[in-house]
C-alpha cells in the first residue's frame, strides 16, 4: 500500500519523534542516514554540513550541493569509504534487517566510525504487547514486510568497549513505542 508522498510527509511526523532525533545531531554535522526512506528527516534538519541518505527506495533527488541520495543496500554501503561522515543515523531500519544480520550490521558500522563520531539508533520498542502488535500490523500493511525486532538489551550487554552510551530511553507516541540508543565512538 503506497501512501502518496504528500500525505506521508504530513502523517509520519505525528508518530515519529523527530525532535528527539534532531536533538542528538550536532550542528554542522556530516550526516549519513542509512535507511532514509523518502527523506523525511532531511526536511526537518537545519544546521548540517552535508547529508547523504541511503535506501533501496529513493524516490527523490536534491539540487543542493550538500545533499545527496544513494540507491543502495545499506549493509553493502558500509563497504565504502565513510571517513567524511561524523553522524550516523539508523532510524527505523533495524527491524527491516534479518535478525541474523542486525548485530553484524551495527557492529560493522561502529568499526568504520572514527573517534567522537555519533550513532543515533531509533527503532521499535517491542516490550508492550499491544504496541508490538500494532507496529507489526502497521509495517505489514505499509511495507508488506514482517518485522524483526532488534534486541537492544542483548546488544547493549555486548557493546564494544570502544563505544560509550550517551543516552538511551523509550518513548511512546499513540500506539507507537520507540527506543533510542545514542552512542559515541571512543
Amino acid at each position: 500500500m503506497e501512501i502518496p508522498q504528500k500525505i506521508y510527509f504530513k502523517l509520519r511526523p505525528l508518530i515519529l519523534p523527530i525532535n528527539d532525533i534532531l536533538s542528538f545531531i550536532p550542528e554542522k554535522a556530516n550526516i549519513l542516514d542509512l535507511g532514509c526512506g523518502k527523506g523525511l528527516l532531511l526536511r526537518h534538519l537545519n544546521y548540517f554540513k552535508t547529508y547523504t541518505g541511503v535506501d533501496l527506495n529513493i524516490p527523490i533527488k536534491s539540487d543542493s550541493i550538500n545533499v545527496s541520495f544513494v540507491k543502495s543496500d545499506c549493509v553493502k554501503y558500509l563497504d565504502r569509504k565513510l571517513s567524511h561522515f561524523d553522524t550516523f543515523l539508523l532510524i527505523d531500519i533495524l527491524h527491516h534487517i534479518k535478525p541474523s544480520e542486525q548485530f553484524f550490521f551495527v557492529n560493522k558500522l561502529l568499526n568504520v566510525m572514527k573517534k567522537d563520531d555519533i550513532l543515533i539508533i531509533k527503532d521499535i520498542y517491542p516490550k508492550n504487547i499491544v504496541t508490538k502488535f500494532w507496529n507489526s500490523f502497521h509495517d505489514f500493511l505499509i511495507s508488506k514486510q514482517i518485522i524483526n525486532y532488534f534486541d537492544f538489551d542483548n546488544f547493549e550487554k555486548n557493546l564494544d568497549i570502544n563505544c560509550k552510551i550517551i543516552n538511551k530511553y523509550h518513548k511512546r507516541i499513540l500506539l507507537y513505542d520507540h527506543y533510542f540508543l545514542i552512542l559515541k565512538k571512543l
